[in-house]
């Protein structure tokens, strides 16, 4: 199955451009401490002939932000934030959705059937704003200060954005395990007497696990879009910097995560817009490759199953016994008493 996945084209494309982000974002902090390439301004002779923001050029590739960070250095150090923290929080949903969907599913049946229609109304129900209303009052910095450290903060908000999407995993994987236990091979498995925790350990879990590897990018995605939302409602991660003086400088993320660079350079589109797509390509370039990634998953997913039945069924198909043709030197003739019998 690994072997087929790395010859998939569009598993690898996307699989080598999430890597080669987190790789390099990973070495900047080990090698350069996390520093950003940072240019102000241009002398020449003494005299200032241009100051940042820089356009794209072979000194900077994708150009300078209005401070003089070289936009490409601030990509490559928030990747590892913004890709870290939706892995991070699918892998939270999933963890949790497998086992309270499961447990609904085996144990708590009857209470699954009355929390069903609860739990369906999360789905129709935006995320966003509803992120955007809890977390409003704990990201925006008042006038004094935060009060609370950064780490706090950040937990609490990677807390809402596990909690909110986490009644549809829940919903999903519940309905996806009643499918496998209404089974004939599990319910002949329970006629044996298997019981429920037999059951989800040798047959659920193994039928289980590919819709949770497709489903984990799903949610990828989606906490990608999330974060970018976020990001153009001055929501940052962790925390948005207000500046309160007389001038009014625009919101500040506190860390170099691309959801909020795109909140934070949102004001410079009609200015420079190339400051601002620099992060909003890159979110998109990622979603792609997420759905590269999904897309690689679910045809090798889907020719491995077509196998392992096609095998099934050889196993089980049985040659037709040749049909014995009947001829006239099968019979032997006999005579008795004047008349001619044969026998066979």
């Amino acid at each position: 199955m690994v072997k087929n996945l790395f010859k998939n084209k569009r598993f690898m494309v996307g699989f080598l451009f999430i890597v080669t982000l987190l790789v390099a974002s990973v070495m900047n902090t080990i090698l350069n401490d996390g520093g950003i390439k940072q240019k102000a301004a241009i002398y020449e002779n003494g005299q200032i002939v241009e100051t940042a923001p820089f356009k794209p050029s072979l000194a900077f590739p994708l150009g300078t932000d209005a401070s003089g960070n070289d936009l490409l250095n601030v990509i490559i150090e928030g990747a590892k934030y913004t890709i870290g923290i939706s892995l991070c929080i699918a892998f939270l949903q999933i963890i949790l959705g497998a086992v309270i969907g499961t447990l609904f599913s085996g144990y708590l049946t009857k209470i699954f059937h009355v929390m069903e229609h609860f739990l369906s109304t999360f789905s129709v129900i935006p995320i966003t704003l509803m992120s955007y209303f809890i977390l409003i009052n704990v990201l925006s910095m008042p006038i004094d200060g935060f009060a609370e450290p950064f780490y706090m903060r950040a937990s609490f908000e990677l807390l809402i954005l596990v909690l909110l999407p986490l009644p549809s995993v829940i919903l999903y994987i519940s309905k996806e395990t009643q499918k496998i236990l209404n089974t004939e091979f599990v319910l002949a498995s329970r006629t044996l007497g298997a019981g429920t925790f037999r059951i989800i350990v040798n047959h659920v879990v193994k039928h289980l696990i590919q819709r949770l590897v497709i489903l984990f990018i799903q949610q990828l995605n989606q906490i990608l879009i999330i974060l970018a939302h976020l990001g153009l409602l001055k929501m940052f991660f962790g925390g948005t910097v207000i500046d309160f003086s007389p001038m009014q400088d625009p919101p500040k993320t506190l860390s170099f995560e691309w959801s909020g660079l795109i909140g934070d350079y949102f004001e410079m589109l009609y200015i420079h817009p190339f400051i601002v797509l620099v992060p909003i390509v890159f979110f998109a370039l990622t979603v792609v490759s997420m759905n590269l990634i999904l897309n690689g998953l679910e045809s090798v997913f889907e020719n491995g199953n077509r196998n392992a039945a096609d095998e099934v069924m050889s196993h089980m198909t049985v040659s037709k016994p040749e049909e014995k043709m009947i001829h006239e030197h099968d019979f032997i003739r006999i005579e008795k008493k004047g008349e001619e019998r044969f026998l066979s």
